[in-house]
């Protein structure tokens, strides 16, 4: 596991194994998809949204579910989360090229990751979070707020190497979206959130007690 501060919070990275990545894949094109705008979406996410994101139960990603567990028991160790993080939700998107994922949050979870399928390692995946000089004061010694994503003076930007096998676990409010795939091949990414399970207490009688199925 590797740690490392992104616009003040910390953003893990973990590395799947090689000898595994190749499967992942081939099992990943094997799958049916639907258009979702500006990229296609796994079949298996209704359109309604009324579930169906559940790419954790399909048998041939066991091992790299699996896998992704233990990363995020040295994740909610790191954090100080005593309790079981588990899976809520997880799908996968696919870029033909010239496509990319819009910009985006993911609401009802805790914490989210990216699984990096496929994809060049300059078609990165950006994340954005609005500067607090800027954004929590109604002064604009800069002009305009009203500016792009990628502009470094009213937001604070961070650029996601895209590297095959790459795991990255990352807080699931800082709005994120991906450059163009520029490859000629299609670029595959594996989402998913993860919520803690059991008895959520701060030491009064505030607490919640949650079972994910």
């Amino acid at each position: 596991m590797t740690r490392d501060c992104v616009m003040g919070v910390p953003f893990y990275r973990f590395y799947y194994d090689e000898n595994k990545i190749d499967e992942v894949l081939s099992n990943l094109k094997k799958l049916r998809y639907r258009d979702n705008d500006t990229n296609w979406i796994w079949e298996g996410v209704r359109k309604d949204g009324a579930g169906g994101s559940d790419l954790h139960t399909v048998p041939c990603f066991a091992d790299l579910f699996e896998w992704m567990n233990e990363c995020m028991v040295e994740v909610s160790k790191d954090l100080n989360i005593p309790n079981k993080m588990v899976v809520n939700s997880s799908w996968c998107h696919l870029n033909a090229p010239g496509e990319f994922i819009y910009d985006h949050i993911h609401p009802n979870c805790f914490i989210s990751s990216n699984y990096y399928a496929s994809g060049k390692e300059e078609d990165t995946t950006i994340f954005v979070s609005p500067n607090p000089y800027f954004h929590q004061s109604n002064i604009r010694p800069c002009g305009d707020g009203d500016k792009e994503w990628t502009d470094k003076t009213y937001y604070l930007v961070h650029e996601e190497p895209t590297e095959p096998g790459k795991f990255l676990a990352f807080p699931p409010q800082i709005r994120h979206y991906s450059r163009p795939n520029t490859d000629d091949n299609v670029r595959i990414t594996i989402a998913a959130n993860w919520f803690p399970t059991g008895l959520i207490n701060c030491g009064d009688v505030s607490h919640l007690n949650i079972d994910v199925l």
